[in-house]
């Protein structure tokens, strides 16, 4: 399905600048921007291509560059707490800021994704009959660039394991499907063998960063976001002993407290054993103060947990199960940029981008 193209004052609400300052930088760029058809006047009609494209541009312009770089995992012990909705929203947001995202779907249920586009339940066979493009299929996942796969198939490039839902500019994806729940059997194997599969996915993202593993370059990243499965698996384990923060987002519409504490004694065992674990961050989601409940559980989170506890929050919305069914592949903080629920995702992650040091 074609996305919908945004006018001039949808792109100066995405990047935050004003309507003449996305006419200015778009026209420096050197960017073909389409016009509205007809005999009306000629709007300006941005594709999301272009909106990244911008951003980009006034990232080099004003000399942009990330003070550290992270790793970030969203996790949460259970399901239904918003977690895959919050990391294909903020991994967007984020390269709105003009700042270069990796994000690798780590669930083979694969809804980060569904979310950004991709159909992983669809063969090129099946696209090929139907008419859809074939780039809406999947072919790789992160299990394929580990070396615990090499043994069932040959080990792709990261360029052809990558998808760029939003253009060149836009976040990376790194897909899923449902072969990646074999990965969770190597890993298994390894254990048996006591060669630490946990440790798997540093090592991978340690050779990456570096550029020591050419046909896995990640130099490139500024920020790169896990989506992790709610099971306490080695896949996520593997993760969040890679990353340097882990995103806990907890729904206050129900109580969540037993799930952060178990969150807190997973990161405890990692400290104990391997001297090393991600900073705490817990995002309060379907967030409503004037509840009772609600207030409670902020008042025994943020007493048990002061420093993870993030001050900014999202609110319960409708504008997320709207845009689920529009299905043209985009979040909610790019499809409605206008909504409230878009205001408060762009807070949150100007939050997480302060408290991460990343600019």
């Amino acid at each position: 399905m074609p996305r919908k193209p945004f006018k001039v004052q949808a792109v100066a609400t995405l990047l935050g600048i004003s309507v003449d300052a996305v006419r200015r930088d778009s026209e420096e760029a050197g960017l073909q921007i389409e016009r509205q058809p007809g005999d009306g006047p000629k709007t300006r009609l941005f594709s999301i291509e272009n909106i990244y494209d911008i951003a980009a541009f006034r990232a080099k312009k004003y000399n942009l560059v990330a003070k550290n770089k992270r790793i970030i995992t969203v996790y949460a012990p259970k399901g239904g707490v918003g977690k895959t909705t919050q990391t294909s929203n903020l991994a967007a947001i984020f390269a709105l800021m003009g700042l270069k995202v990796l994000v690798a779907d780590l669930d083979f249920q694969a809804n980060l994704t569904i979310s950004y586009g991709y159909d992983p339940e669809l063969t090129r066979e099946e696209a090929t009959e139907n008419g859809f493009p074939l780039a809406t299929c999947v072919d790789f996942h992160l299990g394929h660039l580990l070396p615990q796969w090499q043994g069932n198939s040959p080990t792709p490039k990261l360029s052809d394991v990558i998808k760029k839902p939003f253009g060149e500019n836009g976040p990376h994806l790194i897909p899923s499907e449902v072969t990646l729940d074999r990965l969770e059997a190597l890993f298994t194997v390894d254990a048996i063998m006591s060669k630490k599969p946990e440790l798997a996915i540093a090592r991978f993202l340690a050779e990456g960063r570096s550029g020591r593993n050419k046909d896995v370059d990640l130099s490139m990243y500024d920020v790169i976001m896990f989506d992790a499965p709610p099971a306490k698996n080695q896949t996520t384990r593997g993760a969040l002993l890679a990353s340097d923060f882990v995103i806990a987002p907890v729904s206050m519409e129900k109580y969540s407290t037993k799930s952060v504490s178990y969150l807190a004694g997973v990161l405890n065992e990692m400290e104990v054993e391997y001297g090393k674990f991600p900073e705490l961050t817990i995002l309060g989601n379907f967030f409503d103060m004037t509840r009772v409940r609600v207030a409670a559980q902020v008042i025994a989170l943020t007493k048990q947990y002061p420093d993870a506890w993030l001050d900014t929050q999202i609110s319960s919305s409708e504008e997320f199960k709207k845009v689920l069914s529009d299905d043209e592949g985009m979040p909610l903080a790019l499809a409605r940029p206008s909504s409230t629920a878009a205001k408060e995702l762009r807070d949150v992650a100007k939050s997480l981008i302060k408290k991460m040091e990343i600019l």
